[in-house]
């Protein structure tokens, strides 16, 4: 008898170290280690609540038609915040507002005129930032084109007294923008009297697409493709060109605007966070449905969504309306300096700033063990979205204060708009979209950034609730991991 017990309890221990050792085995990264048993069910409830409704799409539809462009420091703004505030509350959420001072750029009149070989109205839209023409006159000068900044330089002994026009080719949004960054001041350094820069954009129908630009003592603004192009055929003729440019664009004292912050309250660990969100404010010339409108109502539809299921999240779950990313970003800053002593209790935060159309999944910047988890997570739950892929290291301004501070990041990423339209395919395979990871920098998303374009007719309502399904799945779960994302 005491034998058998000996043999039983020697086997027993064998088993359990064998078991032991088994778990030692499995990856760190395991989602099947962090699962929470109800996780798949949570995220079935969130695609089917999103897909039933089109929240985001006519709150959208009503903020932008309503109110229209909303530049920091302007009213239209303002109202469309106070506005969204109300809204919120209808909801049963918790909103906060907390302020920042924002920079006030005003457009003014504006116009350009080619005088010579011919006269035409030219299409333009100041770059924010810029000055006017000096003392409130139009400037009457003649024209240089260039192809690059390299070119620039080779010319620079003809520069002075002109207006230098930048025909660059495209070459991807980040490449390309420097462009507009600071041809004003590399022109102004050889002494031209303003600069015109072609939009940056891969695709032109006489759009002006406007930006922000660096500070320089000459004015500067975009011109269309098409006008750019034909200045360097002009050029190219030996045919002498004049442009008589107005502007009368100015800066004003600061003013106060406000981020709205949208928040669940975790059930065990309510101090540690997980935030998302978009930024409420666009340029002068642009609805900003997709930048960033549609970004900042799907952070605030995913929300919506997960409180009214009733879903609690173990961490706070937090959607941030930031204002001011397109001149100054300092809603970003600003939320840094409010939240700094959250940063290492923040698992996350993602940014939804390259337009809404048919998700993809997150970009990720942090540890390789935290990427992995991510990507277990993410194929787990949200395959049948086709929502749940990890791919790219990018994120947004408005997070990037609390990124550089080895926050794990990340940007929310979706088709390009010419592909994946679920609206208009609706036999489409969710589970195994054939798609390739989607190029940001040559998207048609820049068909129509910073335009008179950029309107609600761009999106769909089934697209933004598919974009706020898929955030909140993904807000929702990893706030309810057993731990903050390894770092």
């Amino acid at each position: 008898m005491t034998m058998v017990w000996v043999c039983c309890i020697s086997f027993l221990l064998q088993l359990q170290i064998s078991l032991s050792m088994a778990v030692i085995q499995l990856p760190s990264h395991s989602w099947e280690l962090q699962k929470d048993q109800n996780a798949k069910k949570d995220s079935h409830s969130i695609i089917e609540a999103a897909l039933s409704s089109n929240s985001a799409y006519n709150r959208l539809a009503y903020m932008t038609d309503t109110f229209g462009p909303r530049l920091s420091g302007s009213i239209a703004l303002e109202k469309a915040l106070n506005w969204t505030k109300e809204e919120i509350f209808k909801d049963g959420l918790e909103v906060q507002e907390e302020p920042v001072k924002v920079p006030c750029w005003v457009r003014g009149h504006e116009y350009a005129t080619l005088r010579s070989p011919r006269v035409k109205d030219v299409r333009i839209a100041g770059l924010g930032g810029s000055i006017g023409t000096p003392n409130g006159k139009p400037l009457i000068a003649r024209v240089l084109v260039v192809s690059s900044f390299d070119e620039l330089e080779t010319r620079k002994n003809e520069v002075k007294g002109r207006i230098v026009v930048y025909n660059e080719i495209f070459e991807g949004y980040s490449t390309t923008i420097k462009y507009r960054l600071t041809g004003a001041q590399r022109a102004e350094k050889y002494g031209a009297v303003a600069a015109l820069v072609r939009s940056v954009s891969p695709f032109g129908l006489q759009t002006v697409h406007t930006g922000y630009t660096n500070a320089a003592s000459i004015p500067s603004a975009a011109i269309t493709k098409e006008d750019a192009l034909m200045f360097s055929r002009m050029q190219e003729r030996g045919q002498e060109m004049e442009i008589e440019l107005y502007m009368e664009a100015h800066t004003l004292p600061d003013q106060m605007s406000r981020n709205l912050i949208i928040e669940i309250k975790g059930s065990e660990k309510p101090e540690e966070v997980v935030v998302f969100g978009g930024h409420m404010d666009s340029w002068d010339i642009a609805d900003g449905a997709m930048d960033d409108g549609g970004g900042a109502y799907v952070s605030w539809e995913a929300i919506r969504l997960i409180h009214s299921l009733g879903l609690v999240p173990k961490r706070t779950v937090r959607a941030v309306l930031f204002v001011n990313e397109e001149n100054g970003a300092m809603g970003g800053q600003q939320y840094y300096t409010d939240h700094v002593h959250e940063l290492n209790l923040t698992s996350i935060a993602i940014e939804t700033d390259e337009g809404n159309f048919s998700p993809y999944g997150i970009s990720f910047s942090g540890s390789h063990k935290a990427r992995n988890l991510l990507t277990d997570l993410g194929q787990e739950l949200l395959g049948q979205l086709g929502a749940g892929n990890v791919s790219g290291e990018d994120y947004g301004t408005d997070i990037s204060y609390v990124c550089e501070k080895g926050v794990p990041c990340g940007s929310f990423k979706t088709l390009d708009p010419r592909v994946g339209n679920y609206a208009n395919n609706p036999c489409l395979e969710f589970s195994n979209p054939p798609y390739p990871e989607p190029d940001m920098e040559m998207s048609a998303y820049f068909w129509y950034h910073h335009t008179e374009a950029d309107t609600i007719d761009k999106l769909s309502p089934e697209q933004l609730q598919r974009c706020a399904a898929a955030l909140a799945v993904w807000a929702f779960s990893i706030a309810n991991l057993r731990c903050l994302l390894p770092r």
